[in-house]
């Protein structure tokens, strides 16, 4: 049997013809964080890279040596304590400079300064004297092209200064490896650290210093924990212990669940590393040398991310490099606006958070108090609307908090409206109760069908007005219907792109 040869024209023509004139570009091609589109099928990639071959992933824990009993093959610690660990046979990153006495043999990567990488390269041939970390930058609210061309420009420094201490071009580059977080989109974040690589060996190259593969350390992300719903935190790691493997990643760093609440507990320790065991020994993750390779989607993706980076790694050096833009305040003033477009996105719900924007669990009880923290997260807000309605008063003349849900019309026309709304005002701890009737109220909302809004809104916003409800919503766009139920006393329209955190604030307000 054969079948007609189908080309993408053709592909596009049905799509054309099945969005019956809505726009190809809005409706199916998404744009990322960094201003990149994914679209919605890939026909052809540009030329692979070539990713290298690597052993498999390793486990490094931050943690004490029993770590190392229980499957881990490293340790990510201060210098103070690798003193006391150094005779176990494992990869160590540090924090801070090396402390004296460290046997020759010794694997280790330290974080930071340069300044002592002549004496060490020349000391310890397996260790990496610098290693670049944009940790605290993807803290701040960095997309993945920043990371990445804040990850360059670092680079680049480093390299300076190991060169001006005497080092070869080849051994500078020998001595550096790099720490990048990984976050919640798998498949970005598995294209991030691909294109880690890509520009690292390209940054190598034109410094004339490439010494074969460069060590990469991925950390999951902090950034993407929360402390409502904290269990969902173990599915977070995991994803991004997938993404970073899949990516790459030489060592791997999974989070305990509970870290944004507390100090990790023991039983959160034990799962974050079995999380990488399971998916290193179990789902045989890492045994296949870039698996993400051939991939039209993911080589596109990777190639267009390199390349936006390497353009912004071009901006910082027209900055003065990395310490000009931090000190001039450039940087800083690039991240803070980052994060706020990223927490536009959260408050509308466009970046859902599983657990606190979406399908909030009222119900829960957290394993400990929540802790203040001074990092910045994406679920902060929601968490704090959270607190705020948990302090509030009462809502509803029962004594509960919750929001009145007003169904118009029948059964199956209200179901859409209702559904929404009930995970609207719950993201902000509110309960929902539905009824049909008029009744008083702190927070009512419309739920039904357009036609319905047209034949009654009005007079049901007036209705609940009289009843005492104090606010009053109408689930979806009011349209042309806007001007008559603001005169009639609506509060607002509630809807998938509103500002979920700034409605949710004036209800408790």
């Amino acid at each position: 049997m054969t079948f007609p040869r189908v080309t993408a024209a053709d592909w596009r023509a049905q799509v054309e013809k099945e969005l019956a004139g809505a726009s190809f570009e809005k409706a199916l091609v998404f744009k990322t964080a960094e201003g990149l589109s994914i679209a919605p099928l890939y026909t052809e990639a540009p030329r692979t890279h070539s990713m290298g071959a690597g052993a498999p992933f390793k486990i490094v824990m931050r943690g004490a040596a029993e770590d190392l009993d229980e499957g881990a093959e490293g340790l990510w610690l201060d210098a103070a304590a690798l003193a006391q660990v150094q005779s176990r046979d494992a990869f160590f990153v540090v924090d801070g400079p090396l402390p004296p006495g460290v046997r020759a043999d010794l694997r280790f990567a330290l974080i930071g300064s340069p300044e002592s990488a002549k004496s060490i390269s020349e000391k310890h041939p397996n260790g990496h004297a610098a290693m670049v970390s944009t940790l605290a930058d993807h803290e701040a609210g960095a997309d993945s092209a920043d990371e990445l061309a804040i990850a360059l420009s670092t680079g680049v420094q480093y390299l300076e200064a190991m060169l001006g201490a005497g080092l070869s071009p080849v051994a500078a580059g020998r001595q550096l490896a790099v720490q990048i977080a990984v976050g919640r989109d798998t498949f970005a974040e598995l294209c991030k650290v691909r294109a880690l690589r890509v520009c690292w060996q390209k940054l190598l190259a034109a410094s004339k210093a490439e010494s074969g593969r460069t060590l990469i350390h991925a950390v999951c992300s902090t950034r993407t924990l929360t402390q409502r719903d904290p269990w969902v935190n173990m599915l977070r790691g995991t994803t991004q212990v997938f993404a970073a493997v899949l990516g790459g990643a030489d060592l791997v760093t999974p989070i305990p669940f509970d870290r944004a609440l507390t100090t990790p507990s023991a039983l959160a320790h034990r799962i974050a590393r079995n999380t990488g065991l399971v998916l290193r020994e179990e789902s045989s993750l890492g045994r296949v040398s870039d698996p993400a390779g051939g991939s039209y989607y993911l080589e596109t993706f990777t190639d267009e991310l390199a390349r936006e980076a390497w353009k912004r790694f071009q901006a910082i050096e027209k900055e003065g490099g990395i310490a000009a833009a931090r000190k001039s305040g450039w940087l800083q003033a690039r991240l803070d606006a980052s994060w706020k477009e990223r927490l536009e996105l959260v408050a509308k719900r466009k970046a859902p958070v599983l657990g606190v924007s979406e399908f909030a669990n009222l119900d829960e009880v957290l394993p400990s108090a929540p802790a203040t923290l001074d990092v910045r997260r994406d679920s902060a807000a929601f968490e704090a609307l959270r607190d705020r309605f948990a302090l509030s008063p009462t809502l509803s003349p029962s004594g509960e908090r919750e929001a009145l849900l007003v169904t118009l019309g029948d059964f199956a026309g209200s179901r859409a409206r209702v559904g929404f709304a009930s995970g609207f005002f719950a993201a902000g701890g509110l309960r929902s109760r539905e009824t049909a009737q008029d009744e008083k109220a702190s927070v009512a909302c419309l739920c039904g069908t357009y036609e319905r809004y047209a034949a009654e809104g009005v007079a049901r916003v007036k209705a609940l007005k009289a009843a005492g409800c104090k606010r009053v919503y109408l689930a979806g766009r009011p349209g042309a219907l806007e001007a008559p139920l603001k005169e009639a006393g609506i509060d607002g329209f509630i809807f998938m792109g509103c500002d979920v955190v700034a409605t949710l604030n004036e209800v408790v307000s």
